[in-house]
């Protein structure tokens, strides 16, 4: 069973941490929100505590991880927040175990498979990774904020530098090739009359923002919300962030 933590007591939310993360991204979540929901944190496999099972790690796999997880706690439905590849795991469960699904917030997510050209980059870092792990990490996670506010964020990137470092290197390898065949879930969107919450960075550089918005759904269900930010939403705006999540929770 993969590594989870289990606090506070009400509503029961799952919170899904991104590629290169783990449970620990939403330490600032929990202080906010413990008191009033039972957050389930879990680290995906490869990350964090958890070890790495799968050759690779497909979304629909992962789904079944959770969700077993679920049953182990004996949660019968739960609203479930995903951070980028946490939200491509939480599509998946939508689609798999819609009955438990209560709400969904994708945050600097996407229902939209990989481009060409995404998965062929995909396969070009392994390589990379499997050369010089450390040097990979301090080049990429930069990346993953606004241009604009770096300067201001040196604290966050440094944090989410060093939680990165303690992914493996067969689970960086295994999510790459899963979320390299991840399929297209926008179905999904229209699917699922839950209330779904779309949190987007306008000045996100690893999902193609504008696209993604063209195809989901006009209905009175969903909701997007965009913040000045890149692919790190709660970290670069933390208290819109929070404020956000708690008035659509």
């Amino acid at each position: 069973m993969l590594y989870h933590q289990v606090i506070g007591q009400g509503k029961a939310i799952v919170l899904l941490h991104g590629f290169m993360e783990n449970s620990r991204i939403w330490n600032d979540f929990v202080l906010h929100f413990s008191k009033t929901h039972q957050l389930i944190m879990i680290d995906l496999p490869g990350h964090g505590k958890s070890r790495q099972i799968d050759e690779i790690n497909y979304m629909e796999s992962l789904a079944d991880n959770i969700v077993g997880i679920l049953r182990f706690l004996e949660i019968k439905k739960a609203s479930f927040i995903g951070h980028s590849m946490g939200g491509y795991v939480s599509l998946a469960i939508g689609e798999i175990y819609p009955q438990l699904v209560e709400k969904i917030i994708l945050v600097n997510s996407t229902s939209l498979p990989d481009s060409y050209e995404k998965r062929e980059q995909r396969l070009k870092v392994i390589p990379t990774v499997q050369r010089n792990f450390p040097l990979f990490v301090r080049l990429s996670i930069p990346m993953l904020f606004n241009d604009e506010e770096k300067s201001n964020l040196q604290e966050e990137m440094n944090y989410l530098k060093e939680i990165a470092l303690e992914t493996s290197i067969e689970g960086i390898e295994a999510s790459l090739k899963g979320m390299r065949d991840r399929p297209d879930r926008t179905f999904v969107l229209y699917d699922l009359d839950i209330p779904i919450l779309v949190i987007n960075g306008t000045k996100d550089r690893t999902i193609n923002v504008d696209l993604f918005e063209t195809v989901i759904p006009e209905k009175a269900n969903i909701k997007i919300v965009r913040l000045d930010c890149g692919h790190v939403a709660f970290l670069e705006k933390k208290k819109q962030f929070i404020d956000t999540v708690a008035m659509f929770i």
